[in-house]
């Protein structure tokens, strides 16, 4: 019987031991996930036959493997943060504190943490454990803002598992629209706003266990936001100057949410690290790259993801 491609639902649990896969449950994936995907990264070890050009069957090596997909903005503008936040930008390094989340220069433990993802799909049940990721907001204007999402871990064995059926949150998607974008303090017409996290992923090494590794886990992380403001002239922003002179400014993307509820990414200290000129619809503007370098003295405050509820 064909397996249907629609038909799959991804469930994601924090681990109470790292590297130690957790059972999934419906109330494990009560989140709107799209296109979960998890692919198997073993690398295959060839064998060189004797006496002629043949070759001996090949050794399966170490088992990786990469969970991809994609959540919404979705946020209903209450003091609860939404499913999809709280799961996995832990397993990214990043740390809630009241309604704030910041990156960790942490292995994972007490605040840092790792998943198990498992991804039904229509009657196939593949899923890692240990699982450490990182991720790439999108904000394009006027429309629905998301999360690709790209989590590696220790691959699972396949089994035969029926679909799970969770109950879905319904709170809608925020819109890049009715907040703000400035740089500082200078309003930027941008046609849409990309945010990455920068981490870098490595699997840790074991023999001890059948997979040849016992988790993922973050050891660096550089997070890059990427702009196309209107041009402007030099007297209301000199970007060419701020470029050369390594200078860095607070830059705020808001995103406008439901009954003036707030979803905010924060770079005290913003630099341009690249600069070209391009148009949109024949109107000049700027592509900006920004480095989210560190805030003065203080450390794992380079970048921030603030839920303000409604007031």
């Amino acid at each position: 019987m064909p397996l249907l491609k629609r038909k799959r639902v991804l469930a994601a649990k924090i681990e109470t031991t790292i590297g130690t896969a957790e059972s999934l449950a419906a109330a494990d994936a009560a989140m709107n996930v799209y296109n979960p995907m998890i692919q198997a990264q073993v690398e295959m070890e060839p064998r060189e036959g004797q006496g002629g050009f043949g070759y001996l069957s090949s050794i399966a090596a170490g088992r990786i493997g990469v969970a991809t997909f994609r959540t919404y903005l979705e946020w209903d503008g209450t003091a609860t943060e939404p499913t999809w936040a709280d799961t996995f930008l832990p397993a990214c390094g990043w740390v809630k504190s009241g309604g704030t989340y910041t990156p960790r220069s942490e292995a994972p433990g007490t605040n840092v943490k790792t998943l198990t993802i498992g991804c039904y799909v229509d009657g196939v049940f593949k899923s890692i454990a240990g699982a450490a990721g990182k991720f790439t907001v999108t904000l394009p204007t006027g429309k629905s803002g998301y999360i690709d999402w790209e989590f590696t871990g220790v691959l699972q064995a396949y089994s035969d598992v029926a679909l799970i059926t969770p109950t879905y949150p319904t709170a809608k998607p925020l819109r890049f629209a009715g907040g703000l974008a400035e740089w500082n303090d200078v309003n930027l017409c941008v046609s849409q706003a990309t945010i990455d996290s920068g981490n870098e992923v490595v699997m840790r090494e074991c023999p001890t266990t059948d997979a040849g590794y016992i988790s993922a886990i973050i050891t660096d992380r550089k997070p890059r936001i990427t702009l196309d403001p209107e041009a402007v002239t030099v007297a209301s922003q000199d970007r060419w100057a701020a470029w050369l002179e390594s200078t860095e400014y607070a830059l705020e993307l808001d995103v406008g949410g439901p009954t003036n509820s707030v979803l905010s990414f924060d770079a005290p200290k913003a630099q341009i690290i690249n600069s070209q000129e391009a148009d949109r619809g024949k109107l000049v503007t700027d592509q900006l790259e920004f480095a989210c370098n560190k805030n003065g003295a203080t450390h794992d405050q380079e970048l921030s993801i603030i839920f303000t509820e409604a007031t």
